[in-house]
């Protein structure tokens, strides 16, 4: 038996160590995979709870998404205070709780961003950016918009048009012409204009359309990538959108992930999600007046709904207070010291790592799957994404105890694998 201060593991502890054939429902699609072989009880903080009472310090955030932490009392009060309010749903009719949501995203957000469109999903918000741009578009004789191989950008028919692996649509034999995938700097390349078609003309290029890490394995851009994409796409009159929904709500140290890469960026759009509120189904998209309001068909049945607008402020709230950050600025020193150290090791390619996400690339994806199954068996969940790699993003209320066991489980396991 595993029985520290975060772990608990007991001796009857058993997994299906076939990552492939775990199933979370019976009555649901075998299509749906369960992330990893353990089933959910509970989640407080930084922590999850099987039935039998194992407990696992969570690496994953659920996917990126509690960044406030499990089942943080600030925003559930905030649920339950909403609750018994008797104001719980409202389609579209104004309620104060969403304009105060609506004004705080904006006064959190640097000045740029002047108007907030409220949805439920991220694919929701991906879905309104690519919309907003191609209307853009249509009104300024543009056309391209340029995306990149490997990228991802959620499960809608739209999404899929930008999403940049070769079966995101195959399935319905439809895509966009108009979007051009450029190949992902994985290795450190610059930007270079001469890599787009030769057939495409830049003064017709709409917009540029990037994640602000590269999801799968938590790729970054090279900063000088960054600046020089950027200024091509200003000299060239095209939009910037940053997909935000895993970088964004301080993923990357930063209130926006894209902030990273420089003070001079300045998107057009941003999509946000996940962290947005942590534990309710609310996302964003950020953009100006002129973008806003000149799109059509925004909105949905639960978008804006009391409920999740209450959860997000609290959220917001939360993640925004001064002293928070001061413990997060310390806690993202020592997630990087210690995951990023792990490249020392002979089965890992290299470790990319930017505040409170890393991604821990492996040159055998077996070797990688090994590492998960052993480091769920010893209390350590992280993100499985059946491939190369392994992401780790915590709640960012983690404590840096925690962070160091967790750390220090992982090696154990990486070790075993060299």
């Amino acid at each position: 038996m595993i029985n520290t201060k975060n772990i608990i593991i007991k001796d009857d502890f058993k997994i299906n160590e076939d990552l492939t054939k775990i199933n979370p429902c019976e009555h649901e699609s075998i299509n749906l995979r369960s992330q990893l072989p353990v089933k959910w009880h509970r989640a407080k903080d930084f922590s999850v709870y099987d039935e039998s009472g194992n407990k696992w310090i969570d690496m994953t955030s659920g996917i990126f998404a509690t960044n406030a932490g499990h089942s943080n009392p600030v925003v559930n009060d905030a649920i339950k205070n909403q609750l018994d309010s008797d104001l719980s749903f409202s389609f579209f009719y104004p309620t104060e709780i969403r304009k105060q949501l609506a004004k705080k995203i904006l006064d959190v957000s640097p000045d740029y961003f002047e108007k907030v469109i409220l949805l439920n999903t991220g694919s929701e918000a991906t879905d309104m950016a690519y919309k907003m741009i191609k209307m853009w578009a249509s009104r300024n004789n543009k056309k391209y918009i340029i995306c990149f191989e490997g990228s991802y950008h959620g499960r809608v028919l739209s999404s899929d048009f930008i999403c940049g692996n070769a079966d995101s649509t195959n399935w319905s034999n439809l895509k966009d012409d108009d979007v051009i995938f450029l190949k992902f700097p994985y290795r450190g390349e610059d930007f270079d204009p001469n890599d787009l078609p030769s057939w495409v003309d830049p003064s017709k290029i709409a917009a540029v359309f990037l994640e602000t890490y590269q999801g799968w394995g938590a790729w970054m851009y090279p900063e000088n990538y960054i600046k020089n994409l950027y200024s091509f796409a200003r000299k060239h009159g095209a939009l910037v959108c940053f997909d935000e929904i895993q970088a964004g709500l301080y993923r990357m140290g930063q209130l926006y992930g894209y902030m990273a890469y420089g003070e001079y960026i300045k998107p057009d759009i941003i999509c946000l999600g996940k962290g947005l509120s942590s534990p309710m189904p609310m996302s964003a998209v950020l953009s100006t007046k002129e973008l806003v309001d000149n799109t059509t068909k925004i909105g949905g049945t639960h978008a804006g709904n009391p409920l999740c607008c209450a959860a997000t402020m609290a959220n917001l709230d939360f993640l925004t207070n001064s002293q928070f950050q001061e413990s997060l600025s310390e806690k993202v020193k020592v997630f990087e010291k210690r995951f990023g150290d792990l490249v020392k090791y002979d089965a890992i390619d290299t470790v990319n790592i930017k505040g409170m996400v890393a991604g821990i690339i492996f040159h055998d994806p077996s070797k990688a799957n090994d590492v998960v199954i052993n480091s769920v068996k010893n209390g350590v969940m992280p993100v499985n994404t059946w491939s190369t790699s392994i992401k780790l993003g915590p709640p960012l209320t983690i404590t840096i105890d925690a962070i160091n066991e967790a750390a220090d489980v992982m090696e154990e396991c990486i070790k075993k694998v060299c």
